[in-house]
């Protein structure tokens, strides 16, 4: 790969798939920018990748923090914002069917994974480089979805649809979209247990019969910053989940 020198920030990089992308990035001679909210975390996900590294916190879903991260940086290359829909065990707990969801709850999902990735764009695309790119996180649930995921599948589509026009408007900087299947994550250990079993049983009848690793999507993510040609691009990596 070619992203030896490259300035990469990556909001949510101190863990799960933000972490393993930027701890190959930084294997690869890139300049790694890691973003979040713990500076515990950002320390020790720092010591952990090595190399070139700054950390930065902020809350991605707020969107002053996320301009004055900007604003402070100055100019880089790649840009990824990965932030889950929902924080911690007690709110993933509350993800059920669409009817019997609070509606702040819907819109706390909307907004983490969503919003995030709209001030990560809107803040960061001035200061990018016209050889850089973004690369939006999605999964597969616009494709094949399953129940209780109606807020988190409402925002990856929206995602979709908005970097295609971004692709457009932003040009020449490319912008993409990787789109995970279930992954195993520390974040894994958030999704109550009957879900988990429910993910577990899933993977079993994919072509792959088995959770994906975040390196493995974090490889899908440096391939899109890599190649300058592909733009508008969604890329699947979910073992095969949609043909099931």
């Amino acid at each position: 790969m070619s992203l030896s020198g490259s300035r990469i920030v990556i909001i949510g990089g101190s863990s799960g798939i933000g972490l393993a992308t930027a701890r190959s990035a930084a294997a690869l001679g890139a300049r790694v920018v890691i973003g979040g909210r713990s500076l515990d975390r950002l320390r020790s996900a720092a010591e952990e990748i090595g190399g070139d590294v700054e950390t930065r916190a902020l809350d991605a879903s707020d969107e002053a923090s996320v301009k004055a991260l900007f604003d402070d940086l100055g100019q880089f290359d790649h840009l990824t914002v990965l932030v889950p829909s929902a924080p911690d065990k007690s709110a993933s707990a509350k993800l059920v069917n669409f009817l019997d969801m609070e509606p702040g709850r819907f819109e706390q999902v909307f907004r983490n994974r969503f919003w995030s990735q709209v001030y990560g764009v809107r803040y960061g695309a001035p200061h990018m480089s016209r050889t850089g790119s973004i690369v939006l996180m999605s999964e597969t649930s616009p494709r094949k979805t399953i129940p209780c995921y109606s807020g988190s599948s409402a925002a990856a589509g929206a995602i979709e649809a908005l970097a295609r026009s971004l692709a457009i408007e932003l040009a020449p900087i490319r912008v993409n979209v990787i789109s995970p299947g279930f992954i195993a994550t520390p974040g894994t250990d958030n999704i109550p247990a009957e879900r988990k079993a429910a993910w577990d049983r899933m993977a079993a009848l994919q072509p792959v019969k088995r959770l994906g690793t975040a390196e493995e999507i974090a490889q899908g993510m440096l391939f899109l910053m890599d190649n300058a040609y592909a733009t508008a691009t969604v890329l699947d990596i979910d073992g095969g989940y949609r043909l099931t």
